[in-house]
């Protein structure tokens, strides 16, 4: 398994053991206290941030190739994917509200930087997912 394998799975790792730990928090702040301060357990995804470790836990050998023409065509294609994923959905996400609940409601505030977050893991998820699934295709060392 090269480097870049190993940063998609930290990354899809990351991601779905923060995900649950503050799904799961929410969720028993909502039941003991109502939701008002059951958003404080948005506050866990701050533990997305191990994202920077990978780099640090995953380093570049000394004297070996890194990044070679087929992993930058795997790179390139598993960017363009995330963003050919990513669009549909963040207009699905903006329009489907809009069309049930129509023009003449607000939407808070608070909702804003939200998405911008879910979107943001969502793209790294996506990205992570997509690379090891071309690094699978091509067998065991890539």
């Amino acid at each position: 398994m090269n480097r870049w394998q190993k940063i998609a799975w930290f990354n899809v790792i990351v991601i779905v053991a923060v995900s649950t730990i503050t799904a799961a928090t929410i969720a028993v702040l909502y039941f003991k206290y109502g939701f008002p301060k059951a958003y404080a357990g948005l506050s866990l995804l701050g533990f997305m941030g191990f994202f920077g470790l990978s780099p640090l836990l995953f380093r570049q050998k000394k004297g070996s190739v890194d990044f070679d023409e087929r992993d930058q065509l795997i790179h390139y294609r598993s960017v363009l994917a995330a963003y050919a994923i990513f669009f549909p959905v963040f207009t699905a996400a903006c329009m489907i509200p809009w069309f049930i609940l129509g023009s003449k409601t607000s939407v808070s505030l608070v909702i804003l930087p939200i998405m911008l977050g879910i979107f943001g893991i969502f793209l790294i998820l996506v990205q992570s997912i997509v690379t090891l699934i071309q690094y699978g295709r091509k067998g065991k060392d890539g």
